[in-house]
């Protein structure tokens, strides 16, 4: 229900796109970025006094592919309907910290339309607290794939700030202390990435969802376009 169910959308559109072509979108996340937090004082010392034990469940999004006459929706579940939780409904339901969630810049596969991005979280527990984080998190090894010449999305990334790896799914200690560093997964391109409207590369660039690198590399901008935009965004135009 929760991986195989949402990656199916996927296998169908594939047949789908070899009979009927210019319908159905490229690859995206697939199944929601999800994760438990089983938080508990701290073992590895005397915990404050007002240390609990508390599980929360959040429910996250990596970006969706590109449709074929529209850019991928970024940080938004497809197939499922189910929306992201705000950083402060979760931060009140127990000891733990979002330090950081925003859209993840390149995650997005270039193409005539570009895939939806994904996001960045980080997540730590308050001062006092360790936990076990329960990892449900799927395109670690397998990316979104484009559609009629796309590129990939980029794929998930799991660790700790001291740079310890992590796996994808399973439940994982995490010392007091620590923050675990989530990267969730871009939606695919749709399309040759030279089609792609000069002015909606400059767009993204100028928002800061590809970087100067991909605007060059995949969609062939020149050393001077990229920074007649980067001088227009420091003059806040």
């Amino acid at each position: 229900r929760h991986v195989i169910g949402h990656m199916i959308p996927d296998t169908v559109y594939a047949a789908l796109d070899q009979i009927i072509p210019e319908l159905v979108p490229a690859e995206g996340a697939g199944s929601l970025c999800n994760f438990q937090v089983s938080l508990r004082p701290r073992t590895d010392e005397p915990a404050p006094e007002d240390a609990v034990r508390s599980e929360v469940l959040t429910f996250n999004s990596g970006g969706a592919g590109a449709r074929p006459t529209l850019d991928g929706m970024n940080a938004t579940a497809f197939p499922s309907g189910v929306m992201t939780m705000p950083v402060e409904a979760t931060e009140n339901v127990g000891p733990i910290l979002i330090t950081r969630k925003e859209l993840r810049p390149d995650s997005g596969g270039a193409g005539k339309y570009r895939g939806g991005l994904g996001q960045y979280m980080e997540v730590a527990a308050r001062v006092g607290h360790e936990f076990d984080i329960s990892a449900m998190f799927d395109r670690v090894d397998h990316p979104a794939r484009g559609r009629q010449g796309g590129l990939g999305g980029a794929p998930t990334t799991i660790g700790l700030d001291d740079g310890t790896a992590m796996k994808g799914k399973g439940r994982q200690f995490v010392p007091h202390g620590r923050t675990v560093m989530l990267s969730f997964p871009g939606g695919a391109g749709y399309g040759n990435p030279s089609d792609r409207d000069p002015a909606d590369v400059r767009r993204d660039l100028a928002q800061g969802y590809i970087s100067a690198e991909v605007a060059k590399r995949d969609y062939g901008m020149t050393d001077a376009d990229i920074a007649s935009v980067q001088d227009a965004v420091a003059r806040g135009e």
